[in-house]
């Protein structure tokens, strides 16, 4: 097994991300990753939906002619007390908030996953922290107003690692693997058995977007057979992390059952 080692935001000099330019729609969709946080003072970006102009400030999130973010999201570690603090809780980043629910555990693996769709109420949001657990304590939810989220930014893009609007200041520290993308809102049940075994429900064979479950610096490419290729942004690398797949600590199947 493999994945990228981000050095957090101390070990970059100018960004560590990678990116792509045209994504999926930003509704609906469902996102699922491994996720190994170690500390660090203040924030995390394991992704963000959003835009990625190349101004590289606070312009960037704030795009809009009125001055303010619309059409992002992300779901990362937020720190407590921000903007410094090196505890954290489990957050989804949307709407200028951070939502939270549930404490981080650093340097211990964690199956998480996205899913957001839209209906004429509102815009969804449920991020399930510590698969296979999706119970009121293991996922942060939200729901948005209805004209949240349809305003396309000037530079779209679904960025890993670093945050568009921050460079170097929100640098994931630990490991991502296991990324699987789809362009749909799988169910939580869906979501189980495609966090086992990519393709094997219906939905998540035809909906599937983007493949890597063992990505390197030298390998982020797209492995589904869509042709979703992201690239990296600058010259700045994760290390690569790897272990043999018969002691990976992050593999659950068998090991927790449901509350």
């Amino acid at each position: 097994m493999q994945g990228l080692d981000f050095p957090g935001s101390a070990g970059v000099r100018q960004t560590m991300r990678f990116r792509f330019r045209n994504p999926l729609a930003i509704y609906p969709a469902t996102y699922l990753w491994w996720a190994l946080p170690r500390r660090q003072a203040g924030y995390y970006t394991a992704f963000f939906w959003g835009n990625d102009d190349g101004k590289n400030d606070l312009r960037t999130f704030l795009w809009t002619d009125s001055g303010d973010a619309d059409s992002y999201y992300g779901a990362h570690p937020y720190p407590r007390p921000r903007p410094k603090g090196t505890d954290h809780d489990w957050e989804i980043s949307v709407l200028q908030h951070d939502y939270v629910n549930g404490a981080v555990e650093y340097d211990r693996w964690h199956r998480q996953a996205l899913r957001v769709w839209a209906d004429a109420s509102g815009k969804y949001h449920e991020f399930y922290w510590d698969l296979p657990l999706t119970d009121f304590n293991h996922r942060v939810v939200f729901k948005a107003p209805r004209n949240w989220g349809n305003r396309m930014p000037p530079a779209p893009a679904l960025t890993w690692g670093d945050a568009p609007w921050a460079p170097g200041n929100e640098v994931w520290h630990g490991v991502l693997r296991g990324i699987q993308i789809y362009n749909r809102c799988l169910s939580v049940g869906e979501i189980l058995r495609e966090s086992a075994r990519p393709g094997s429900t219906a939905a998540g064979a035809r909906s599937l977007w983007y493949l890597n479950t063992d990505p390197t610096p030298e390998d982020i490419s797209d492995h589904s057979g869509r042709g979703h290729h992201p690239e990296w942004v600058g010259p700045e690398r994760p290390s690569l992390w790897s272990q043999p797949a018969a002691s990976f600590p992050g593999h659950w199947s068998g090991k927790r059952r449901q509350p």
